[in-house]
């Protein structure tokens, strides 16, 4: 097994850790008696958290000609998908199925850790992009990493809206390879 098989082997793991998270969240809400206040911008967020997910770990693939020498190109490549752990747990309510929960009120009281967590996966994702692959960050790249962060602090549906279809944008646009990626983010 070469060290890239190893690495990539461990974030698959760690990624299996969000995504079941997130999807097993989606189940409980199936499972309650009492149907829970179903809120379409915690429902999207969830989605971007997915997607995001899923494009990192795909993200990783341009990785396996890299010859890893030091340990640090490892935590590198590692840290984003403990971020996107750390997001889906905030992300995702514990749900008892004879609950009555507003999802609304729920994504609200947890944005910080959510939205932290999540500007945090983004920097340290292309943070590795540049520590590892040597390349170089558009504008763009850091305007995401900021974007990310104003939810955090703001309870206004505008701004998180704004936020959420601009993340969307960003992960779409890569994922139908509209944009040139990297690390399964941005350039």
């Amino acid at each position: 097994m070469t060290l890239f098989e190893f690495l990539m082997a461990l974030a698959s793991v760690v990624i299996a850790i969000a995504l079941t998270e997130i999807f097993a969240g989606w189940g409980r809400l199936l499972r309650t008696h009492i149907v829970p206040h179903i809120d379409w911008l915690h429902l999207g967020w969830t989605l971007v958290v997915v997607l995001y997910a899923i494009q990192y770990w795909v993200g990783i693939w341009p990785y396996r000609e890299v010859d890893f020498i030091y340990i640090y190109q490892v935590w590198f490549l590692i840290f984003p998908t403990l971020f996107i752990v750390l997001v889906s747990y905030a992300i995702t309510p514990d749900i008892d199925p004879d609950m009555n929960l507003d999802l609304r009120d729920y994504y609200m009281s947890r944005r910080a850790p959510i939205f932290i967590g999540l500007a945090a996966f983004l920097a340290t994702a292309q943070i590795a992009d540049v520590i590892i692959l040597g390349i170089n960050l558009s504008w763009i790249s850091f305007a995401l990493v900021i974007i990310s962060l104003l939810p955090a602090f703001t309870q206004r549906i505008s701004i998180h809206t704004a936020v959420m279809i601009f993340n969307l944008y960003i992960v779409l646009s890569n994922g139908f390879g509209l944009t040139p990626a990297t690390n399964g983010l941005i350039n």
